[in-house]
Formats: C-alpha cells, sequence, structure tokens
C-alpha cells in the first residue's frame, strides 16, 4: 500500500514536473513530505506567500512552455493565490493548484480552517470554479490521483490555462488500496504532441488573401510566446516583406531591434506600429484576442481590414472582430503550414525588398526612439529615461518582467526587447505586484540567464515578500519611485486621494532580507547601478527615485472612428 502523498508525487514525477511552489500547511503536508530525499521528480520551492508561489508558477509556465504547480493548505493557496490564477487564466498559462479542505473531524461541524461550502465554511471549490479552466474534488485516494492527472491534462490542452485540485482530509491521510487504473495523463502522450490542424483549403484560403494585400501587416500576441513561434513568425515576415507589430503581452515576440519590427501596438503603443496597421489592408493576426487595450477600441486594427486570424481556441477567433480566415491550431504549426505554401503564393522578390525598404524607411524616419528625455540625465530621474538605461545597459540574455501602472507603460514603450521571448507582462488582469515573484518563476525555469523585475513603488510594497526567496533565485528588481500610485494619481488631477505614499529607501529593505541595494537619485549613476547589481550574482534592488510629472497619457493613442480609418 501507498500513501496519498507518495503517489501524488509519483504523479507529478510521471507528468515530467520538476517544481511544487508554494507553502507547506494542512494537509499538503504529507505529500510535501512525500518529496523529502528524492532524487528525481519535483522538489519543493518554497514561496513566502501563496500569491508569490502562484505568480512564479504562471511565469515558469510562461518560460518553459510546460506546466507549473503551487500546492499549500486550501484556505490559503487558494485565496492568496487567486491574484496569479486569474491572471494565468485570462493570459492562458498552465497552472495547477493542489490543495485540501482542512476538513479533519467531523463535518459539518465547525471545524478550523475549512473551505468545504458547508455552513459557516467557505466555498473553495466555488471560488476555484471562477478562475480555473477545470476544478477537481477528491474525497478518496484513486479520485486525489485521478483528479491530479485530469488537472495536468486540461491545464495543457487546447487553450492553456490554471486548473485545480482539492483533496479531502481523509483522502490524504489514507492509503492507496486499489488501482486507480490506467494514467490519464503522461508526459509521453500530452495531449499537445497532436494538435489540430487547420485544414489546406483553409491555410490556402489565407495564402491567397496575403498574395492579393497591397499593404500587409502581422499583430504578434502571446500565443506567439505560448507556441514557442519565434523562429517561425521571423521567418515569415521575411519570406513574405511583412512588418511585425505586437500586443502588450506579445512584446518581444520577435526582437525589437529586427529590421521588421515595428513596435507595439493598442493604446499605449507606438505611433509607427498603429499607423502601419492601421493602414494595413490585410492583418494577419498571430495568437492574439485583439482586445479593446490591443487595438485602441478597434481603430488600429479595425473591421474594414481583411483579418486572418491564427489562434488555438475556435471561440477566440471573430470574437472582437469578424476575420475573413480563420486558421484554428497551435501558432508554431500553422505558420509553418504558412510558410510551406508560400513560395506558390508569395509576392515577387522585387516586391517583398520594396516593402522591406518601405518598412526600414518609416522606421528610420520616426523620431520616437530619439525623445530627449531618453536621453535626459536630470534628477529626479526621468522614467523615460530609466527605461532607455536598462534597453542600453541590461546583459543581452537578461529576461524582463514588468508590473502594472505607470512603470509598465513605460517600459513597453522605451525598452525594447534585444531577444525574442525574453520580456513577460501581466496583460491578462495586469494586477500591482506580479513582477517580483514572476522574475524569480523565469528564474526558476532559466538559472543560467540573468532576471529582472521592473516594478514601481506600489507594486513593490504589494510583494515585497518576493526578496526573501531572492536569496536562492537571484534577481534584480528595478523600482519606479514616485512616492505614490503614479497612474492613479495622474488620473485625479488635483484632488489626490490616497494615492501617495511617504518616501521609502527600497535599497534600504533590500538590505534587510541580506541582499545589496542601491539608492539612485540622478540619471547619471543609473548606468554603474545596473551593472554593479548584475555583476554580483546575488539578489538585489535599484531604488531609482524618479520624477512623478511626466505621464505616458501624453503618449496615448486616440481612438479614430470607423469612418477615418
Amino acid at each position: 500500500m501507498t500513501a496519498t502523498g507518495e503517489y501524488l508525487v509519483e504523479v507529478l514525477a510521471d507528468a515530467g514536473i520538476e517544481h511544487v511552489i508554494g507553502v507547506p500547511g494542512g494537509g499538503t503536508r504529507m505529500t510535501y513530505t512525500a518529496m523529502h530525499g528524492r532524487k528525481g521528480g519535483p522538489q519543493p520551492v518554497l514561496a513566502r506567500h501563496e500569491h508569490g508561489a502562484a505568480v512564479m508558477a504562471d511565469a515558469y509556465a510562461r518560460a518553459t512552455g510546460r506546466p507549473a504547480v503551487i500546492m499549500g493548505q486550501g484556505a490559503f493557496i487558494v485565496a492568496n493565490g487567486a491574484f496569479g490564477l486569474m491572471e494565468a487564466l485570462t493570459s492562458s498559462s498552465p497552472v495547477i493548484l493542489v490543495g485540501d479542505f482542512s476538513d479533519a473531524g467531523l463535518t459539518p461541524r465547525p471545524v478550523a480552517q475549512s473551505v468545504t461550502g458547508d455552513w459557516g465554511s467557505p466555498d473553495a471549490v466555488a471560488m476555484l470554479r471562477g478562475m480555473t479552466k477545470y476544478t477537481a474534488v477528491a474525497s478518496t485516494p484513486t479520485e486525489a490521483v485521478v483528479g491530479l492527472q485530469l488537472a495536468i491534462k486540461h491545464a495543457v490542452s487546447g487553450c492553456p490555462g490554471p486548473t485545480a485540485l482539492m483533496i479531502k482530509s481523509a483522502a490524504l491521510s489514507a492509503e492507496l488500496t486499489e488501482d486507480p487504473g490506467p494514467p490519464v495523463y503522461l508526459a509521453g502522450n500530452d495531449p499537445r504532441l497532436s494538435l489540430p490542424l487547420p485544414s489546406a483549403g483553409q491555410v490556402e484560403k489565407a495564402l491567397q488573401v496575403l498574395s492579393e494585400a497591397r499593404n500587409p501587416v502581422i499583430v504578434a500576441g502571446k500565443g506567439v510566446h505560448n507556441a514557442f513561434a519565434h523562429a517561425e513568425l521571423r521567418t515569415l515576415a521575411e519570406r513574405w516583406g511583412l512588418p511585425v507589430a505586437t500586443t502588450y503581452k506579445g512584446k518581444s515576440a520577435i526582437p525589437e531591434t529586427h529590421p521588421l519590427a515595428v513596435g507595439m501596438v493598442g493604446i499605449y503603443g507606438h505611433p509607427v506600429a498603429n499607423e502601419l496597421v492601421r493602414q494595413a489592408d490585410v492583418v494577419l493576426v498571430v495568437g492574439s484576442k485583439l482586445r479593446s487595450k490591443d487595438t485602441s477600441n478597434w481603430s488600429v486594427v479595425h473591421r474594414q481590414q481583411r483579418i486572418i486570424q491564427i489562434d488555438i481556441e475556435t471561440l477566440n477567433t471573430g470574437w472582437a472582430l469578424p476575420a475573413e480566415v480563420t486558421l484554428i491550431g497551435d501558432a508554431r504549426t500553422v505558420l509553418e503550414q504558412i510558410l510551406a505554401g508560400s513560395d506558390r503564393f508569395a509576392a515577387s522578390s522585387d516586391l517583398i525588398e520594396a516593402r522591406k525598404a518601405r518598412v526600414g524607411e518609416v522606421v528610420s524616419a520616426d523620431t520616437f526612439h530619439r525623445d530627449p528625455a531618453l536621453y535626459d540625465d536630470t534628477t529626479p530621474v526621468l522614467p523615460q529615461r530609466v527605461a532607455r538605461v536598462l534597453e542600453e545597459h541590461l546583459h543581452p540574455s537578461t529576461n524582463i518582467s514588468l508590473d502594472a501602472g505607470n512603470n509598465r507603460v513605460w517600459m513597453g514603450l522605451f525598452c525594447r526587447a534585444q531577444r525574442a521571448h525574453s520580456l513577460f507582462a501581466p496583460g491578462g488582469l495586469s494586477g500591482m505586484g506580479w513582477a517580483m515573484p514572476a522574475a524569480l518563476g523565469v528564474k526558476l525555469a532559466r538559472p543560467d540567464e540573468p532576471s529582472v523585475a521592473v516594478t514601481g513603488d506600489g507594486g513593490f510594497m504589494m510583494s515585497v515578500h518576493a526578496l526573501a526567496t531572492a536569496a536562492d533565485l537571484p534577481t534584480v528588481t528595478v523600482v519606479f519611485n514616485d512616492s505614490g500610485l503614479g497612474m492613479v494619481r495622474q488620473h485625479q488631477g488635483d484632488r489626490i486621494i490616497a494615492s501617495s505614499f511617504p518616501d521609502v529607501d527600497h535599497a534600504a529593505i533590500a538590505r534587510g532580507f541580506g541582499l545589496a541595494g542601491f539608492r539612485v537619485t540622478h540619471g547619471k549613476d543609473l548606468p554603474e547601478a545596473i551593472r554593479a547589481a548584475q555583476s554580483l550574482g546575488t539578489g538585489a534592488v535599484i531604488d531609482v527615485v524618479i520624477d512623478d510629472g511626466p505621464s505616458p497619457d501624453v503618449y496615448r493613442t486616440q481612438a479614430v472612428s470607423a469612418t477615418e480609418t
């Protein structure tokens, strides 16, 4: 006979899960105990808050493409992990939550910390079903084993997303005495190994539309990252001479220094990118839902255009705007199909070179990235300058995780990704407090590459617990410190309400955690602080006191009517 916790660990090992991120507690302690001393299979990673565990798992899944597991006592892994789960749901990340009901005793009589939904008890399952693709409930050891396999399978099937398994205390403490049957999920039979493909006719139709285009353009979303379709995207753009714009979550789908990269579209997009996409007659949308923020309320990508939309989820296609051609499948696989048929449809080499030359001329003539603020070493430091210095002085192999608020807008606008799949952004719900634990998750996934979190001082305080984990997973955090909730405060005008903070030295806080801390008050000192923080190889915080006057709203794209497009 095998204890349930031990069998659950075997399920995770069979699924290729390498880490279990969380905070031990409740009945899950038995599963944590089963990981002790193992030479193979999942290893526990201690987060200092369940909020951090969920975000770490989200970022780990984005960086690797593999499912990530979080585990902890039911009430707290559900309540505190909800922030990360909701972002994972809206950004399509395969995160699996494992928790217990803490219902040991004579239920439905009152039991401390129970989340069964009985009288006087919160209903964890109801909460989870509102923010996951699938939630399993286990009352027996066999149900726990099969439920975990199903949770992993659902997380990676179709459009990825978070799932959950909640286990009764009696099931966790029992021995597995019956054969749970053949495994529902194994790494070797992952459903992604046999992805759906659009028909040859649909692919040919898409190629025909592209071949008829005068000004075609690609809009790349997070689906490119999910499918690891970066090489295929770049090859297709070069084969057809197509400019590539990205959504916010799609940023770094292509290196933003590539000659055909035109920047980010949307409400806070680059003017050149928005204009080139707006003028396009054909838009190839790869892995984007075309949300209002990404399209400036459907005026950048608009209904007068011919749209070809690639998405793994049927319901996402044509959701925001009608697509003339829909290609349902994994972005990498579909792009490979398009490339395979391109020789029969692609334009002449002269036209392709002319397209590339036009993009080069437009980008070269653009003064956006020559804004004087990007080179102004004043005090307090201009936020635009921080973004540009980070682009220039971070190691080229650095992965950057962003937060919410003005800081992410400045970074989206002025810090160009140097390589593909190097920028991670919370663009589903875009909540504060994501960047720091996300950088830890990326570091766990890519231990040999530098990982940097960029956050505001508001987001820093919401996730300061991440600094404790940064001692084991060395990351650098850069704080845009304007002593307040910058975006909120700027939108309040002259009536500032509950959006200003006392001055805080975040570098000193870092030193209290045993990390390095650098306080920067003048722009000329920032490059050296970045160099020093990255050269240490340990966790560090760079606290940059920024000018709270500039607002990214001056760059905000105003929606235009359909008749103007």
